[in-house]
Parts: C-alpha cells; sequence; structure tokens
C-alpha cells in the first residue's frame, strides 16, 4: 500500500510514524508547506519507507497530480487549507481521510460519487472515535434516543492561569471556544453558548473532577444520527478553566472589531490569540486524554444504555502527546483499512458510517495494541423504557 499524509504538524507526525511502522504499508510520503516540520517527522519516524515533499496546497495542478500517486490519502492540514485539499482529493479521484471536519465536506458529496473518490472527513479522536463509537452503542441497542459525548485533552501538571496546555492548533481552540456548539433536543438541532452549559463531570481516580461545556463537535453526527432525540459533545477541561475563558470572551478579548491604538489598527483577537498561543505552548508537555461516550435508549421493553471510557497519557518514550496517539492512531487505522479495501464506497462517508461494527471491533483491538484502551460497559435495565 502506497499512503500519503498531508501536514506534518502535531497530527500528521503522528498518523505518518504509525503508518510507516505498519506492515501492509510499503511507502508513505509526508507533504507539507513547511522544510523544518518535515525533517522532524523524518526524524520522528526514522524509517526507509517514508519519505518527505514540500508542497502547497494551494498549488492545485502540482497537489491533484501528487495525490493521483497514492492508494489511500491522510490529511492533517490546518483550518484554511482543509477545503482546498479536499477539493483537489476529489478532483484526483484519490481516497482521503481526514483528522478535520468542515461542514462544506458534506456538500462535496455529489461531486465526489461522480469522481469515484472517497473522503471520510473528520476522523480523529472527536470527532472521529467517539463518533464512531456512539453509532456503535446506538446500533447495540433496539432504540437509540439520547447520546453524550465528553471529551478532552488535559496536561497531567496543570499551570496557572488556565491550567491547560495546547495540544491542538490555536485556530481549533478557538473555534470551539467562540461558535456557537450545535446540538440536538428534542430531535432538533439547536445553538447555544458553550460557556452557558458548564457542568460537572467525573472520572475515575486518579482524574477525578472536572468541568464540561458544549462544544461544536458533533460534525458528521448532525447528518448521520439525526433520529436521536437529545445529543450532544462537550469539551471537557480542568475545573475553573471556563470561567475564565468566558471573563476573556466578555472583556471583548476576542473582538473582531479593530480597535486603534497610538494610531495603529489591531484586532484584539488576533492579539489575543497570539498571547494565549504563548502561554499554552508553555510548561511541560505531558498530557492526559479523557473521554466518554454514552448511549441510552431501549432494548426490547427495557431502558438500556451503553458507555465506552477512555483515559490515556502522554508517551514519554516516544515522547508523544496523548491527543496526537487518540487522533493520529485513529486516522492511521482508518487509512489503512481504506487502503486495504476493508472500507470501500464512493462520496463523503463519515466515519460512523464507514466502519461497520466488524470493523469497529477491529478499530478497538488495533488501539488497544497500540496501549490507547477503551472500555465498555452494557447496562441493560429490568424497568420498561
Amino acid at each position: 500500500m502506497k499512503a500519503a499524509v498531508l501536514g506534518s504538524g502535531l497530527m500528521g507526525s503522528v498518523i505518518a510514524w504509525d503508518l510507516a511502522r505498519s506492515d501492509d504499508v510499503d511507502r508513505v510520503v509526508v507533504a507539507d508547506l513547511n522544510p523544518e516540520r518535515l525533517a522532524r517527522a523524518r526524524r520522528m519516524t526514522a524509517s526507509r519507507k517514508l519519505t518527505t515533499e514540500v508542497l502547497d496546497v494551494k498549488d492545485t495542478k502540482r497537489i491533484v497530480s501528487f495525490l493521483r500517486e497514492f492508494d489511500v490519502v491522510a490529511s492533517a492540514l490546518p483550518h484554511g487549507a482543509v477545503n482546498l485539499a479536499n477539493r483537489a482529493a476529489v478532483e484526483a479521484r484519490t481516497k482521503m481521510v481526514d483528522i478535520a471536519f468542515e461542514d462544506e465536506q458534506m456538500g462535496l458529496e455529489a461531486a465526489a460519487k461522480k469522481r469515484g473518490a472517497l473522503l471520510i472527513p473528520g476522523c480523529g479522536l472527536a470527532p472521529g472515535l467517539a463518533g464512531i463509537l456512539l453509532a456503535n452503542g446506538a446500533r447495540m441497542l433496539d432504540e437509540a434516543v439520547e447520546g453524550h459525548i465528553f471529551v478532552g485533552g488535559l496536561p497531567q501538571h496543570p499551570k496557572p492561569p488556565l491550567g491547560y496546555r495546547l495540544v491542538f492548533s490555536m485556530v481549533g481552540l478557538l473555534r470551539e471556544y467562540l461558535e456557537d456548539a450545535r446540538i440536538i433536543r428534542d430531535g432538533k438541532i439547536v445553538k447555544v453558548k458553550p460557556f452557558d452549559t458548564v457542568g460537572k463531570v467525573i472520572f475515575s481516580a486518579p482524574i477525578g473532577k472536572c468541568e464540561a461545556f458544549c462544544t461544536d463537535g458533533l460534525a458528521t453526527l448532525l447528518y448521520s444520527m439525526k433520529e436521536m432525540k437529545i445529543l450532544d459533545e462537550k469539551t471537557v477541561r480542568w475545573p475553573g478553566h471556563a470561567e475564565k475563558i468566558r471573563f476573556l470572551i466578555e472583556m471583548g478579548l476576542f473582538s473582531k472589531e479593530k480597535v486603534t491604538l497610538d494610531g495603529a489598527a489591531v484586532t484584539p483577537i488576533d492579539v489575543s490569540s497570539e498571547l494565549l498561543s504563548r502561554v499554552l505552548s508553555s510548561g511541560p508537555p505531558e498530557d492526559l486524554t479523557v473521554m466518554r461516550v454514552e448511549v441510552i435508549g431501549r432494548k426490547g421493553p427495557a431502558r438500556a444504555s451503553i458507555t465506552y471510557e477512555m483515559v490515556d497519557y502522554y508517551d514519554r518514550k516516544k515522547k508523544i502527546t496523548s491527543m496526537g496517539k487518540t487522533t493520529g492512531f485513529t486516522c492511521s487505522i482508518v487509512t489503512r483499512m481504506v487502503g486495504n479495501g476493508e472500507v470501500q464506497g464512493v462520496g463523503v462517508v463519515p466515519p460512523e458510517v464507514a466502519l461497520n461494527a466488524k470493523l469497529v471491533q477491529k478499530l478497538h483491538s488495533e488501539l488497544q495494541a497500540k496501549g490507547v484502551k477503551i472500555t465498555e460497559n452494557q447496562n441493560f435495565a429490568s424497568v420498561r423504557f
């Protein structure tokens, strides 16, 4: 199997490393605009299977030609480059697995089918693994009514003032905090402000009490699980984080309206983003990732629930973040499933639709073998639903 990876940042480098160490992958080419990031990816992987190429996704003709060389492509590009890569993949008739989700991806369905291309969007941790597990849990019930996802990357050693360390892009973080969250209530999609939904969530020791709030992370589930009566995704943080971010928002520090200081026009969100990026990129890199997926419904006449839970930690030996592992491994495993022909089809296919129950079990087993452990608990009550 010949595989390409677009992007060699925190997530792309892990995807590339995991693909290169897989027996069923013969060749991996990592493409990025930044030569320094590519050099880090080569050092991290240290495999003859892996080569790199400097490539700009804005160069449409070249990227289309590049994508045609591979059996499958994994994309780990930042928001702003996602749409360009996805459109190039459709043009190239490529099979692409993308860790990012943007609603524009769903609009590529007709073009992808016409060209014979396959795009699986939002296939990392969340969106991605969380949605795959939620849909799998729903399939195990006769009727799934309610679904909840709790997920977050946390520093193992939280430092003031925010008790958080950046584990993915600053752009992605601000999207989570500033954009309205789409959730499902009473079978309808509604929008809520993230920091109006802050509540408590408790994980087993040593994690303990955290806080969680709705963010716009349901992604493809808004399209594939529309029959649910209640559905939401909540981002998990250490207690106190949400109140501090809410304060910054209410102070206008994330406003996009320009203000004039000493004759220069500046945008508060640009300044705040730069300063936050510096603060949130400092401190020890050791992180952990928590995830809980709950599906509630009916099995026969009785109330039933399926719960998946995961707590994962930083890889000290390989120096890979937990967020990088849980996101990157999910993407690389599904990428191999596509490249091997286990996942087939054309068009834009959500990951929770692409993987049937057998493939979900295989994903679960492979993650377990890579050190990412997920527990499953089935609760079938005796009371009628």
